[in-house]
């Protein structure tokens, strides 16, 4: 298979569809929340919406195309917010200056929330059955609120443990859950059974946790313009990381151990989900 024409294919329609849904109105709002929506993303989280979908049998692009960007939609209001003074305090993301430094920080905090409250109107214009749409949102909700990412960001800034229990729990609500969920409303808007998508969250919370645990390995390991955002600054900030309670190698054999363990779930689905047995590879193999 080629995975990386496929991804470049998915990208494309992504792409255009986010051009659609978010045209240059002429407003500096407007103009904030594209600075970093096009900013040169990965679209990760919606490809693997698109992906999950198709394999799950559905057909209709207007049944996933405005639910799978609304994942890009809110996942860039959460690095804005994430970037801010007050938060990481980061001066780049994707290899450009963060949106606060480019628009000042009120304007990134209302490009953010703008891009999140109008992520959920996205997912409202699929037209998958109204069932389905209902349970794509409470999900999402969910996924975003105090027990998801939310959390997460809150007990990274706050958090006073050391030890690896806590740092699962910081991954878990602050990357792994949402990758998880990317997959899971794909397959619920294809109209797939429970005990599918369930499987496939499973996979997905593991491949999820491989990523971020790679991604802190690439935090010690890359340049700015590899990483695109500032490299080294989770070691001179002192926070809790992989790399730093377990060392570089140690740290990526724990990716790849989560990636064996969602590659077996995604194999054991059946051969349509093959795709995501390959995609699982280059989450923790990737060099940004």
């Amino acid at each position: 298979m080629d995975l990386v024409g496929l991804i470049e294919g998915k990208c494309r329609v992504i792409e255009a569809a986010l051009a659609q849904y978010l045209p240059d109105d002429g407003h500096t709002l407007t103009q904030a929340m594209r600075y970093s929506l096009f900013a040169g993303g990965k679209r990760l989280r919606p490809i693997l919406a698109l992906l999950a979908y198709e394999a799950a049998g559905g057909e209709e692009t207007d049944g996933i195309l405005p639910a799978a960007c609304a994942l890009e939609y809110v996942h860039t209001f959460t690095l804005i917010h994430d970037d801010l003074p007050s938060m990481d305090d980061d001066d780049f993301r994707r290899g450009k200056p963060s949106n606060h430094k480019v628009f000042g920080e009120g304007m990134a905090v209302l490009a953010g929330d703008a891009l999140m409250i109008d992520g959920f109107g996205l997912v409202a214009r699929s037209t998958a059955r109204p069932d389905l749409l209902n349970r794509v949102l409470a999900e999402f909700s969910r996924i975003l609120g105090a027990r998801g990412v939310t959390r997460g960001q809150a007990d990274d800034l706050y958090g006073g443990e050391v030890n690896p229990k806590f740092l699962r729990h910081i991954h878990l609500r602050k990357t792994a859950l949402f990758i998880s969920f990317s997959m899971r409303l794909g397959a619920i808007l294809a109209g797939a059974q429970d005990e599918l998508i369930d499987s496939l969250g499973w996979a997905g919370i593991l491949a999820g946790m491989g990523f971020q645990v790679r991604d802190d390995v690439l935090d010690v390991t890359s340049s700015l313009k590899e990483l695109g955002k500032t490299p080294g600054k989770d070691e001179a900030e002192d926070k809790l990381t992989y790399p730093a309670l377990y060392g570089l190698q140690r740290s990526q054999h724990i990716a790849e151990g989560y990636a064996r363990r969602a590659r077996r779930i995604f194999a054991g689905l059946g051969p349509q989900w093959s795709v995501l047995v390959d995609l699982t590879d280059y989450l923790v193999d990737r060099r940004r």
